[in-house]
């Protein structure tokens, strides 16, 4: 196979420093070597140049593939309004919805850049998505609105489904969150991920409602669960505990499990997630939007929460541009009066800090690092192209400032799964993507 060099004004091969005028050399889709393009050119066949940026392929931690045509109701409100009228929206969908829906949605991340996703799937077609497009990652069933009458039923499906092949990926487990199940449900769904080793992501603490249903079982989600008919354990009278107390009194809390969301988070429960290796994927645009509050982020930093970022669903955060969120979770970050982040280099930078939650840090905290988030000799060759006029000292920077939006090529296993000349043209609207996916 021949050898195709990729190069860039920087390298950001994030297991290391960025590399002036560097390159990425591939064979058969996988990274042979990096360096500067001047080394490397002659060794390479072919070469595709992006006037800017090169990192690894973007990590979304938690996304949900199926929702994209849901961003038809993006729209900021109140989240227990919100969740009824995503109910409501996709209540009438049929097979054929559900699976070109999920096709989108893999089609908006390419096109973000994101090479590895943390997937809930809902109804099933964002598994064969996912793995025909070559993405690395995890889908993880999910399961919302189930009380103990359907306990038997829905726990020998979810079994079933993680012995189904999913190419390329992991599947897991995704309790939609603690307030749409029963808690017997809740915790035979985390030892059955526990017992077969397979990953748990668990919505929670993502707006003062669910706290409240929770602790007191009061609030508009109660009423939620009330009105699908749902005999719930905890709405009586609630638990006492908020949901990271809640969900470690069930022994959820574990490593293999990650939390999505975690606005709602005290210190002590930030040291529990920690002590217990348990991640939180933030997610700044689908909070903003839904008016849910921020993320504790200086708790996370003091008690060393690995974190990682996602999008959520396209109905609240609009589409998958995890650069975005990156920027967004540096707003975050200033907004609650942080300056630095810490890691095993000592305090860096926020916007080194936000890029390493998209690639290497983020790959990390959702059990991921070993297929995603850097470039190196020997990784599959997942590439993001961003156009920018930058340099290896403010790279980091200028990635936040001015990289949202500047996405121009996306390689998935060598190959080009996304490209536009420029990025100043718009990418065509998603019903008229061609692709050989």
């Amino acid at each position: 196979m021949p050898s195709v060099l990729y190069s860039a004004s920087v390298v950001c091969p994030m297991s290391g420093p960025p590399l002036a005028d560097g390159a990425v050399l591939v064979t058969d889709g996988v990274i042979m070597a990096l360096g500067t393009r001047s080394d490397l050119r002659p060794s390479a066949d072919r070469e595709h140049h992006v006037d800017g940026v090169l990192l690894p392929g973007l990590v979304d931690g938690h996304t949900v593939l199926e929702h994209s045509d849901v961003r038809e109701i993006a729209r900021p409100g109140p989240f227990h309004v919100w969740l009824r009228a995503v109910l409501g929206y996709t209540s009438g969908w049929d097979a054929e919805r559900w699976t070109r829906s999920a096709h989108r949605g893999v089609q908006d991340a390419l096109r973000h850049g994101v090479t590895a996703v943390v997937d809930s799937v809902l109804r099933g077609p964002g598994v064969p998505a996912a793995s025909r497009a070559g993405l690395a990652g995890h889908s993880l069933v999910q399961v919302m609105l189930v009380d103990a009458d359907q306990h038997d039923d829905v726990l020998a499906a979810v079994a079933t489904s993680l012995d189904r092949p999913a190419p390329g990926r992991t599947v897991g487990v995704a309790p939609h969150s603690p307030y749409t199940l029963g808690t017997g449900v809740l915790q035979a769904l985390g030892a059955l991920a526990a017992a077969r080793g397979r990953p748990l992501q668990i919505r929670a603490a993502e707006s003062n409602a669910e706290i409240a249903a929770l602790r007191t079982g009061d609030g508009p989600l109660v009423d939620l669960v009330a009105d699908v008919g749902l005999d719930v354990e905890w709405a009586d009278g609630g638990t006492g505990r908020g949901a990271i107390g809640y969900l470690e009194s069930l022994g959820l809390l574990r490593p293999g499990t990650t939390i999505a969301h975690g606005v709602w988070v005290d210190l002590a429960e930030a040291r529990s997630l920690a002590a217990n290796g348990v991640g939180v994927v933030c997610c700044p645009r689908a909070n903003g939007m839904l008016g849910v509050g921020d993320a504790p982020l200086e708790r996370f930093a003091d008690a060393g929460v690995p974190l990682a970022l996602g999008t959520g669903s396209a109905a609240a955060a609009g589409d998958a541009d995890l650069l975005a969120e990156a920027a967004a979770w540096v707003e975050v970050a200033r907004r609650r009066d942080l300056f630095f982040w810490p890691s095993a280099a000592g305090p860096i930078q926020l916007e080194e800090a936000a890029i390493r939650l998209a690639t290497v840090d983020g790959a990390r905290a959702v059990g991921l690092g070993d297929v995603a988030g850097v470039l190196e000799p020997g990784r599959r060759a997942d590439l993001l192209g961003v156009s920018l006029d930058t340099g290896v000292d403010t790279v980091y920077a200028d990635l936040i400032r001015r990289g949202t939006g500047r996405q121009v090529l996306t390689v998935l296993g060598g190959l080009r799964k996304s490209r536009r000349a420029d990025a100043d043209q718009p990418w065509p609207a998603l019903e008229e993507w061609k692709d050989d996916l």
